[in-house]
């Protein structure tokens, strides 16, 4: 087709392309008409005059018949470019079938660093019609870890990728479906990460699995080193807030470059401090009083002991479904959970009159409030959880559950007026609760639950 257009772009248009096309049938009439003037000319008798007549005749015709036809072109040809203007340009490519549907993967794999080794890999995935859409490369010590986002067919198994990458030679090999948001680049993908921790929509934990694939995530409060380690498939990283966070990865091992980047990611979050200590909101109790939201941290750890002394032991049963008090060690895993967020409200004079836990695991998160006594019925819970179900809603949590005890009334009332329903009970004597935040209809109430009580407590709270 672009032949095509080459022909029209010059002057005259398509009508100097049909001209150029008859040139050869232009050039036989004249060339007929040549011979028949010539023997009219010199044969004067007879039947030869009587045949350059007729070639003079027939050449004439041929003549006029292709000098007409140009003509006819060309006024065509010029009305038609002007009838064009501002018609969608000619495609310079033919259209693709319909593609069949297909599913990204991401795939890592250990390779022998020989030559042909990765012809091999992408040979074999060929055979699977696969797209291979980026890759990177990873040394390390003995080998090379490949990484790949690939599109297959959506009947590909998983079992099947795996051993189609195993016939090329490689180990440790994982295989997971993704999204296309894994598309952008390794730099593209961490600058948006950093951006969402300094905003406060993602936690460490959770932007380092976005980073790093499918890892495993255990919080030591006891540091097990004095810095940071990188162990083959389990790398050890001190946390912002204290302890140790150590990943590990099931199959295949850590690169020095994954390394690299889980410790930048952790030095980002604890230099912009997650915006620990930093008010969440500043509203009015039902009864007058000042209160202030704020996310937790280890700083807060003896006013929220005061918290749970000044409450009465049936407040801390109905939250922790055991008598007596948290230890130091428990309350010092609230307050610094490793998937999840704390949460405290402040009254005038500073102290922490209410605490609520928001811990996730994947996409699921569970809920938990305690407020003291004194500050029942003024709102505080519900304030606290609009804060926290927001929070999910930022993280983009699937749902949010809570257990509860069956003489819990104030707590099952804060949970039906946002919208969890009651889902059977787990034990005897408790009830089961979720909030599926996947809904519009769910995430606007959460939205609009959080934005309200900034302003006052008593406009938006049952109790």
């Amino acid at each position: 087709m672009s032949g095509f257009r080459e022909l029209g772009s010059e002057p005259g248009g398509q009508a100097g392309g049909s001209a150029r096309a008859f040139r050869p049938l232009a050039g036989a009439a004249g060339f007929v008409s040549l011979v028949g003037a010539t023997q009219l000319v010199l044969l004067q008798t007879g039947l030869a005059r009587t045949g350059a007549l007729v070639f003079l005749v027939v050449g004439s015709a041929l003549l006029a018949s292709v000098a007409l036809y140009a003509a006819g072109r060309s006024v065509v040809g010029s009305s038609g470019g002007r009838s064009a203007q501002g018609l969608p340009e000619e495609p310079t490519t033919v259209p693709l079938e319909s593609a069949p549907e297909r599913e990204l993967w991401r795939v890592r794999a250990s390779v022998d660093d020989t030559p042909g080794n990765l012809a091999a890999l992408t040979g074999q995935l060929a055979l699977l019609d696969a797209d291979i859409r980026t890759m990177q490369v990873h040394p390390v010590s003995d080998a090379a870890v490949d990484e790949l986002l690939i599109h297959l067919p959506s009947g590909t198994e998983h079992d099947e990728l795996v051993a189609a990458v195993a016939r090329a030679g490689a180990g440790r090999i994982t295989a997971e479906r993704t999204d296309p948001h894994e598309l952008d680049d390794v730099p593209t993908r961490a600058l948006r990460l950093a951006g969402d921790l300094v905003g406060g929509a993602v936690e460490p934990t959770r932007a380092l699995r976005a980073l790093l694939g499918e890892v495993s995530l255990r919080r030591g409060q006891s540091p097990e080193t004095d810095g940071d380690e990188l162990d083959g498939s389990t790398m050890r990283l001190l946390h912002p807030s204290g302890g140790v966070l150590t990943l590990h990865r099931t199959a295949g091992e850590f690169t020095p470059a994954e390394f690299a980047r889980a410790r930048s990611m952790l030095r980002l979050a604890g230099s912009c401090g997650q915006r620990l200590g930093q008010p969440a909101g500043e509203l009015n109790a039902k009864d007058g009083s000042r209160v202030r939201l704020r996310p937790a941290d280890r700083s807060d750890l003896a006013l929220v002991r005061a918290l749970h002394e000044r409450c009465s032991s049936a407040a801390r049963h109905r939250r922790y479904f055991v008598a007596g008090t948290p230890t130091e060690r428990q309350l010092d895993l609230l307050l610094t959970p490793a998937l999840g967020r704390s949460t405290v409200a402040l009254s005038g004079r500073g102290e922490v009159v209410a605490m609520g836990n928001l811990g996730y695991d994947g996409d699921d998160g569970e809920l938990a409030l305690l407020v003291r006594d004194d500050w029942h019925g003024l709102g505080i819970g519900s304030a606290l959880r609009d804060e926290l179900v927001g929070h999910a809603v930022e993280l983009g949590l699937n749902t949010v559950g809570a257990l509860t005890q069956l003489d819990n009334t104030a707590m099952v009332r804060t949970l039906r007026s946002a919208g969890f329903r009651h889902t059977g009970a787990g034990e005897p004597g408790e009830w089961s609760w979720v909030l599926d935040l996947r809904s519009e209809t769910a995430g606007s109430r959460a939205h609009a639950g959080r934005a309200v009580s900034r302003r006052t407590l008593a406009e938006t709270s049952p109790h």
